[in-house]
């Protein structure tokens, strides 16, 4: 399982990474349509720093692999449209929660508090049968003690902050996909 324990220092807060979210170039589509992302989403950095232990856990797709598979099930399909990440998204997605999942098995010291922070929007809802979240509904988020804030939604600057670590990536990436989840323990 990839995870690397780090400092509290590691992790790169910049406020500024919370309008990556919608800029004239990209606007995220979940952007002012979840609890979990800009605008309602807070910056944390007070609140991540009140943790003792973190965890940067991560998943490396295997695109190549995937490519392959997907021809062979579809072999009409273009490269181009199965590497697109609207298809391949929830693939990738499931290989970091298996990889999360595993952590916490694994893991045997005490704490008394976590706080998962992941790579994309929350999808609880989703999970639970509703078609999309509360927030749009001017609703109150439905599931609050299993919201899953991502870590640029909540200021985190991920793409310094793995370069910085010196994390053996691809990026861009080509050959393989990087998803990543902090995992803060006190």
């Amino acid at each position: 399982m990839p995870f690397r324990q780090i400092n509290f220092k590691d992790i790169l807060f910049d406020p500024n990474v919370q309008k990556f979210c919608v800029s004239e170039q990209f606007q995220c589509p979940n952007y002012n349509h979840s609890w979990a992302c800009p605008p309602a989403a807070p910056y944390s950095k007070e609140k991540v720093s009140k943790f003792s232990k973190f965890f940067l856990i991560y998943t490396k797709f295997n695109m190549i692999e995937y490519v392959k598979r997907q021809k062979r099930k579809y072999p009409n399909r273009s490269e181009k449209r199965i590497r697109n990440n609207f298809y391949c998204k929830n693939d990738i997605r499931e290989d970091l929660e298996k990889e999360v999942k595993s952590f916490f098995e694994d893991f045997v010291e005490h704490y008394k508090e976590k706080l998962i922070l992941w790579g994309g929007h929350c999808r609880i809802c989703e999970k639970n049968g509703y078609k999309y979240c509360s927030y749009d509904d001017e609703e109150a988020c439905r599931f609050p003690e299993k919201i899953r804030y991502s870590m640029e939604a909540v200021g985190i600057h991920v793409t310094k902050m793995v370069k910085a670590l010196d994390l053996d990536i691809e990026w861009p990436p080509k050959n393989y996909y990087y998803r990543f989840a902090l995992v803060a323990l006190r």
